[in-house]
């Protein structure tokens, strides 16, 4: 089936590699080794498909064990097709028969490439040119065993090629240019009389360079045969790639990283990256104020031979044993692997069941060439399809007007009339003519902005206050949250995937979400240390006291806060809005205790209140009830007094609870997008209720306009509540909202989530105005019996709950989006 895969070429060959080989042949090969490959490839740059990875890495393994060593000569196409983390605790870990630790096993680099880059085509390939022996003893300081092994046939160097990402999000965008400097990358050579970084131009290699789309090239190596320098690979003849030669200058972590390629099909070259764990250089320092001084190198140079003049001292002052004799240990280790591509192939790489995502857009050097100028517009990227009701609308920011329905649901607002009595403006005035409610809620934001940009004061929300207290407040009906616009959901499903909470299987019933988006925010801080905004701070109220200065007198200040979220804050945070599900009475129960008994009776549960750190303020009221910190009863109290749900609890008091879910409270979740996941293993620890959601509801999200990718920051949604802010309320009334709840102990959940208590009312059909409320007295201990005066609550800001039509809107017209 092919001359270049073959168990033989395998130092240590064996019955079992042929098997392996055999078996992938078999199973995964139907005629096309790019099919075959951009399968894997798509597997691996999928996160949501991690538990595959280990197996096709080790098929990736098998195919690279059994490939030809070649040389490789002038440009390649290439992709990254796995990539993994060192892993610092191999060798302990193989002495337990396990291949990987745990730490490794989290693959965050994988995870965090596949949001970023995985299918953008930043790295497009790399060219292997010859050079002469005088370039060469230069860029390897004329090192014995490379020098031995010049060879005109096979020795190259050889620098990698880069393009800009397709529809760049901000990360993507930054990357070329930080790259150029970093690197010292130059523009892309056309003539052989170009300057590069010492390889020799042929006219025959530039010319197959033309079907291969980049614009920025350099990140040099030097290769030619060689010994592969992983463990593993028992030895096994191959073309390495070295960038570490000093030399070469390369910057951390090229200062660390070593390829090796072998040939497994025609036009098709497997490559491995690999990594030093040990004994390499973090690159070199210039000190600003010494421009005459030499570059300081940080860590060590690379010398594998220890051919540095003075490295007997290294050897004199080392460990004994250590380093002494022979060439280096590095710990090398696989770090994943990538594809090179002969360019005389390029229509097969580029073909829809191969690598359509690496094909050259109109503009780029090759779209000509291959004639796909002439060919059907086909998309370069591969994404989910998207089924939408609305197929008729392309453009959201302005064809919804096109539409009755939509038309109608983005300008009708919902609203009650406020229970403040000074409120007698028509708020609804404020929406200009063709003008959706949510383009008028961005031209309040984006004043708000500029007001408060100076001056952060709560008189520069006050339309955002009005509209608020004139929305009406959704409600629990059947156990299910609902707004009161016509449909009342964004999409009603149930799970399918069993989970254990506290020792009991469920699957999610009545779930619901919807996208979250920031308008304003506010340090509502100001409010509790000063209430008259006219008179100066009390020192004496503040810690430190410094913050007197800070915060002076009116003009208030900038409005940091704001500031930093739309320059800053929502190209990194991955919030993407709150999902609903129902509530039994058994978890809501337990939720909702405060009694003086909680370890007694949910050990498990409060154990893992005590191993999250972050949960620190929860775990600490459960101690606070266990010493009868408070003498006064909240309004449960008497619910949970005959025992917990699994422990004695009357069925009178079950009855009340399942009642009571029904009518009043949700099971409620933040969801994040797609850039949490590269955070897992940071999340896992901060969050105790995180978790990734049930696949089947995850799905339904993937046919809309913003998938999420994970759950956590829980809380419990309730109906029919007064606010707990006095700039809500008026005289005679209050206003009705419906709320948030992180703070009860047993909820749990990351700091300062434990201090918060948000409040929700619609505004229009699917689209919810939100209240960002905190405690600004962290020192006052949270309890349902104590007056929410007490905990001194302020606004901190505003934010938007949407369904998927105003998610395509908001999209459309970049209202708070991290995306393009």
């Amino acid at each position: 089936m092919t001359t270049y895969l073959s168990s033989d070429h395998f130092p240590t060959a064996s019955n079992l590699l042929s098997i392996e080989l055999e078996t992938i042949l078999q199973k995964d090969f139907t005629g096309s080794f790019y099919a075959m490959l951009a399968k894997y490839q798509q597997i691996l740059a999928d996160n949501k498909q991690r538990q595959l990875w280990p197996g096709i890495n080790k098929k990736l393994q098998t195919l690279f064990m059994c490939g030809k060593s070649v040389v490789l000569d002038g440009p390649m196409i290439g992709i990254p097709v796995s990539i993994r983390n060192s892993d610092y605790f191999q060798d302990t870990v193989r002495h337990l028969g396990r291949e990987r630790s745990r730490i490794a096993s989290i693959e965050w680099m994988a995870t965090a490439w596949n949001m970023t880059f995985a299918d953008t085509g930043l790295w497009m390939g790399k060219a292997f040119e010859p050079l002469t022996r005088e370039t060469l003893a230069e860029k390897c300081e004329k090192d014995d065993s490379v020098m031995k092994a010049f060879n005109p046939e096979s020795t190259r160097i050889g620098r990698n090629f880069f393009r800009d990402p397709p529809d760049p999000d901000l990360i993507q965008g930054i990357t070329i240019p930080v790259l150029t400097q970093l690197w010292d990358l130059k523009d892309r050579p056309f003539s052989t009389s170009a300057e590069q970084f010492g390889g020799i131009l042929t006219k025959a290699n530039l010319e197959k360079e033309t079907y291969i789309p980049y614009n920025k090239t350099g990140s040099i190596y030097l290769a030619d045969f060689g010994k592969s320098v992983v463990s593993e690979m028992k030895g096994k003849d191959v073309y390495q790639l070295n960038y570490r030669w000093p030399a070469l200058r390369p910057v951390y972590p090229m200062t660390r990283l070593v390829d090796e390629i072998v040939q497994i099909a025609e036009g098709i070259y497997l490559g491995q990256l690999i990594y030093a764990t040990r004994h390499y250089s973090l690159g070199r320092l210039r000190l600003p104020f010494c421009p005459d001084l030499p570059e300081i190198p940080i860590g060590e140079s690379y010398d594998p031979h220890h051919q540095h003049p003075l490295d007997f001292l290294r050897r004199h002052f080392s460990e004994p044993g250590k380093d002494q004799g022979g060439d280096v240990d590095y710990g090398y280790q696989n770090n994943g692997y990538f594809l090179m591509m002969d360019p005389a192939y390029a229509e097969k790489v580029y073909a829809d069941d191969a690598f359509p995502q690496l094909r050259p857009r109109p503009g780029e050097t090759g779209y000509t060439t291959l004639g796909y100028d002439k060919k059907p517009g086909r998309s370069p990227k591969r994404s989910p399809s998207m089924q939408r009701q609305w197929p008729e609308i392309t453009d959201w920011a302005n064809d919804w007007k096109l539409n009755d329905g939509l038309k109608k649901k983005f300008t009708t607002f919902i609203f009650e009339p406020s229970p403040k009595e000074s409120d007698t403006e028509d708020i609804r005035q404020l929406l200009k003519e063709d003008e959706s409610i949510l383009q008028l809620l961005q031209r309040i934001s984006t004043q708000i902005s500029l007001q408060s940009k100076y001056d952060d004061h709560l008189v520069h929300f006050e339309k955002l206050n009005r509209l608020f207290r004139c929305g009406v407040a959704p409600v629990v009906e059947n156990g299910l949250f609902k707004g009161q616009g016509s449909k009342g959901y964004n999409v009603r499903a149930d799970g399918t995937e069993k989970r254990d909470y506290y020792g009991r299987e469920e699957i999610t019933c009545g779930f619901d979400y919807y996208h979250g988006a920031t308008l304003n925010l506010h340090l509502g801080l100001k409010e509790t240390i000063c209430p008259d905004p006219t008179a100066f701070y009390d020192q004496s109220q503040l810690f430190p006291s410094s913050l007197a200065s800070v915060l002076g007198r009116e003009p208030a200040g900038p409005n940091i806060l704001n500031m930093i979220w739309h320059s800053i804050g929502k190209y990194i945070f991955p919030w993407a809005g709150k999902s609903f599900e129902k509530i039994n009475g058994r978890k809501l129960s337990m939720l909702l205790d405060e009694s003086d008994t909680l370890v007694e009776r949910y050990p498990q549960r409060v154990k893992e209140l005590e191993s999250h750190l972050a949960s620190a303020p929860h775990y600490d009221l459960v101690l606070k009830n266990e010493k009868h910190h408070w003498t006064d009863e909240g309004p449960y109290t008497r619910y949970l007094k005959s025992g917990s749900w699994d422990k004695g609890m009357s069925d009178a008091d079950k009855d009340f609870w399942e009642k009571e879910a029904g009518r009043h409270w949700v099971d409620g979740s933040n969801i994040q997008d797609e850039r949490i996941v590269a955070a897992d293993p940071l999340m896992r620890i901060i969050d105790m209720n995180y978790q990734l959601p049930d696949p089947s509801l995850q799905a339904i999200s993937q046919s809309g306009p913003s998938p999420f990718f994970r759950q956590g920051y829980k809380f419990l949604g309730t109906c029919d509540q007064d606010s707990i802010l006095p700039m809500n309320n008026g005289k005679e009334s209050k206003k009705k909202v419906f709320q948030f709840h992180y703070r009860y102990p047993m909820i749990g959940g990351p700091m300062p989530i434990g201090f918060c208590l948000d409040e929700l009312v619609e505004i229009a059909d699917g689209l919810f105005l939100g209240q960002l409320i905190y405690s600004t007295a962290p020192q006052v201990p949270y309890h349902s019996s104590v007056d929410p005066a007490k905990f001194k609550y302020q606004l901190f800001g505003y934010f938007l709950l949407l369904d998927d039509a105003w998610q395509y809107h908001r999209l459309a017209i970049g209202l708070d989006t991290w995306k393009k």
